[in-house]
């Protein structure tokens, strides 16, 4: 038995308004997909500006504390 495809059991089965839930479907799947590749990239980004934050706050703290010590000469 030949395997038909699923555009082909749409069209047949449902018609034309099958084959446009079909197609709606797969755009949606399309996107979701997209989007979950989006906010790994963003949740990426974020990570890595966190850690550029904390380094930046250890250095001005560090530069705090010399500033104060060479007021105290």
């Amino acid at each position: 038995m030949a395997e038909t495809s699923i555009i082909a059991q749409l069209a047949t089965q449902f018609g034309a308004p099958g084959l446009l839930i079909g197609f709606m479907v797969w755009r949606e799947l399309l996107t979701r997909s997209d989007r979950k590749a989006e906010r790994e990239e963003d949740m990426a980004v974020r990570k890595d500006r966190a850690e550029a934050d904390k380094s930046l706050a250890a250095s001005l703290s560090a530069l705090v504390v010399t500033i104060q010590g060479m007021e105290r000469k």
